[in-house]
């Protein structure tokens, strides 16, 4: 019960957006509980991100708070089978430009864009033997948005809107983990497969249209192992395949040959953690996480490039089976060059976010 206390206090001081929209980062180490346990997570990311143009006008911030809600149950099944439900919000943002900021003079004005998105996975696991095992599934993702691109920047385009109706699509994972029960070792493989939504869209300069979006791969190596009595190192690498990534609805890139939105790089995400048993009834955690940086020019969506983030977070358990868990998480964002095709640019540095997570749990 101590391991499995100790185990479950990792994962918490969790901070910021991931590479692109990666919100959640799709984790599915809830099938690695022992016993049968459903837990219900709260989480919300407030960035701050100001930049200037060159004229040095400054934007105020263009970030939103970003909140999220997920949730999950794992089943032992009998003979080395067990199987999870969980649900999350894959990814997430809210770009928004405030129009009134400095009187409207700064080049992105009034430009925003907000993602929506769900999924839900199904997972069977199957224990080879006491090392191996092998875990998949399905996963239903629904996906959808809007932006306006809106200021002087954006020329003859400014006040263009697209709103993608929410499309549901379907994919899979796949994966396998090596465990060393006496030590608290895992490692664990996990790949995520990409997922088409076909969106019915609005383009209020062109009428209604349709937009192909694909959302990307993924990759996520867990690992965890004891290292002394009571304490534990746990981590993940995790690679999403932003790189040639799109969004492009049909009449704005008839008219101009250009996207929306788009990505020329993957993101690598890397997480490092300490976890240790306080009590019989608390464990805590210090983490650090570390998104690369790409080097490459941003657009006024996605104004900053890589990112660290410092979190600490603990669990407390009750013999009743409940479980409360808390994090909190600080972000010094990379600081971007936003730029656009006319010209326009402005530079966004020494920004950050914050972000706090709740999760309420009950092992049965």
């Amino acid at each position: 019960m101590r391991h499995l206390l100790l185990a479950s206090a990792a994962g918490f001081a969790t901070a910021a957006h991931a590479g692109g929209l990666d919100l959640s980062g799709q984790p599915v180490t809830l099938l690695f509980r022992d016993g049968n346990y459903a837990e219900v997570s709260f989480g919300a990311t407030r960035p701050w991100i100001e930049g200037a143009d060159p004229q040095g006008v400054t934007s105020g911030n263009v970030y939103g708070t970003v909140s999220d809600v997920g949730a999950g149950v794992v089943r032992q099944l009998g003979g080395g089978w067990s199987a999870a439900l969980i649900v999350d919000r894959p990814y997430g943002v809210v770009v928004d430009y405030d129009p009134a900021h400095a009187a409207g003079a700064f080049p992105f004005a009034g430009t925003h864009a907000e993602p929506e998105s769900l999924a839900v996975t199904a997972l069977l696991r199957t224990r080879i033997d006491t090392h191996w095992s092998l875990h998949g599934g399905l996963r239903a993702q629904r996906f959808g948005g809007e932006a306006t691109l809106a200021g002087s920047g954006y020329d003859r385009l400014s006040g263009y809107a697209w709103t993608g109706d929410a499309d549901w699509g379907l994919g899979y994972v796949v994966g396998g983990a090596y465990e060393i029960p006496e030590i608290a070792l895992r490692v664990a493989l996990t790949y995520g497969s990409e997922i088409d939504h076909d969106l019915d869209a609005t383009e209020n300069f062109f009428g209604p249209t349709t937009t192909e979006v694909t959302m990307p791969q993924s990759v996520n190596l867990d690992f965890q192992t004891g290292i002394a009595p009571e304490t534990l190192v746990y981590g993940l690498v995790r690679w999403v395949n932003w790189a040639g990534w799109s969004v492009e609805p049909a009449g704005l890139f008839a008219a101009t040959g250009l996207p929306l939105i788009e990505f020329d790089s993957d993101a690598f995400t890397y997480r490092l953690g300490l976890a240790r048993q306080l009590s019989e009834a608390f464990a805590a955690a210090v983490e650090i996480t570390h998104e690369t940086a790409k080097n490459q020019a941003a657009t006024p969506l996605d104004p900053y490039d890589g990112f660290t983030t410092l979190g600490v977070g603990g669990r407390w358990s009750h013999r009743s089976g409940l479980e409360i868990g808390a994090g909190v998480g600080y972000s010094w964002l990379g600081d971007a060059t936003a730029s656009l095709p006319t010209g326009a640019s402005a530079h966004f540095a020494d920004n950050h976010a914050v972000a706090a997570r709740l999760r309420i749990g009950l092992a049965f």
